[in-house]
């Protein structure tokens, strides 16, 4: 038996959520994939030295290719028409215009339907395409909520006479978080913030940036040495957040540290008052679960994925009310019994959560 999985998303230092799935996936594989099981990696250049360690049974093609888009769809499709495997596997979200009759392809949401102003037309348009190709042409599709599952079946389900036909396709394998890297022993470095509450994702209006900023101001009247840290890349949206800096009355105390390499990121975090993850759309939440790893209390926006995934352990917030924000915040910052008590819940909840099942479950689909 022959498994293609696509490595191109894995193969990258700065990795996003998505990215992170794709690489501890790979990683998870080869320590359970059987060694009569041939596995082979794509991928667009030399794999980072953390990937480049195979099993006997594992190998990597590179596959060159002249633009930075489209490798998938010609370059991918074509190895794939040309050498074909019993298996194809995507946990990126794409699947080729050509794709071997066993593909399985893991869909992360489908924000672009449910949030169209957060990405650009064209973007949105290829993005449209790709999950139309994916529920009518792969015979298995990972995604990690029913949250996940119910978007599917609401965007896509009419394109089939019999909706239950997509519905068996579907099956919902939860994510997971790096135990090793978020725990309770992490190393901490030297805290050059201060006090500070955390936010980590693109800056933009999904991850809702800029009604953070509205709830940091309002708590600055009560907690007048509190800081603000927004983790992460400018994203849709973000000339506004940048308009909410310049006139945010505590702009001083507002920082933009960008991009922070993944080495640093638990540090920050175990050393935040809480983290401050109010996104109006949400898939699954990684970030919440490394928060909670690390024993930092998360105020969550009150969306269904990030319900499903933290149950009783995260304090939720209305979306679209600052005030509301604001006012959970306040709580976990000047309440110790409430603090503790999520920390206790958040603690309990991880356990349930790991690379290794994820997996082994997709594993069981795939085979």
């Amino acid at each position: 038996m022959i498994i293609g999985i696509d490595a191109s998303h894995a193969n990258k230092d700065k990795r996003t959520g998505v990215e992170e799935y794709c690489f501890q996936m790979i990683q998870e594989f080869k320590k359970i994939i059987p060694p009569d099981v041939r596995v082979i990696l794509y991928s667009t250049g030399e794999l980072l030295p953390e990937l480049s360690a195979l099993p006997k049974n594992w190998e990597v093609k590179i596959l060159k290719w002249p633009l930075k888009k489209l490798w998938s769809q010609f370059r991918l499709a074509y190895e794939l028409w040309k050498n074909s495997v019993d298996v194809y596997f995507s946990p990126g979200q794409l699947l080729p215009f050509f794709a071997p009759k066993n593909s399985a392809v893991t869909v992360h949401d489908s924000a672009f339907e449910a949030f169209p102003s957060a990405y650009r037309f064209f973007g949105r348009q290829y993005l449209k395409l790709m999950n139309r190709l994916i529920v009518k042409k792969a015979s298995i599709i990972l995604t990690s909520t029913e949250f996940n599952k119910k978007e599917l079946l609401k965007y896509y389900g009419k394109l089939f006479q019999d909706e239950t036909i997509l519905k068996d396709k579907i099956k919902v394998v939860p994510l997971a978080y790096d135990s090793t890297k978020y725990n309770l022993d992490v190393p901490l470095e030297k805290n050059i913030y201060g006090d500070y509450i955390l936010s980590i994702g693109r800056l933009e209006e999904k991850k809702n940036t800029r009604r953070i900023m509205e709830a940091f101001d309002s708590l600055k009247k009560d907690f007048s040495d509190l800081k603000l840290v927004l983790v992460g890349s400018p994203g849709a949206g973000y000339e506004k957040v940048k308009q909410a800096i310049e006139n945010s009355p505590n702009k001083k105390d507002i920082i933009l540290p960008g991009f922070v390499p993944s080495q640093k990121m638990p540090s920050i975090l175990k050393q935040a008052k809480v983290f401050v993850f109010p996104s109006q759309y949400e898939g699954f939440g990684i970030p919440v679960l490394e928060a909670l790893a690390v024993g930092v209390p998360v105020v969550a926006g009150d969306v269904e994925a990030l319900k499903e995934v933290g149950g009783d352990a995260l304090e939720y917030a209305v979306v679209d009310s600052v005030q509301d924000i604001s006012v959970k915040i306040a709580g976990l910052l000047s309440d110790n019994d409430k603090c503790n008590q999520k920390i206790e819940l958040g603690l309990k909840l991880v356990k349930n959560f790991s690379w290794e099942n994820t997996a082994k479950q997709s594993l069981g689909y795939l085979l």
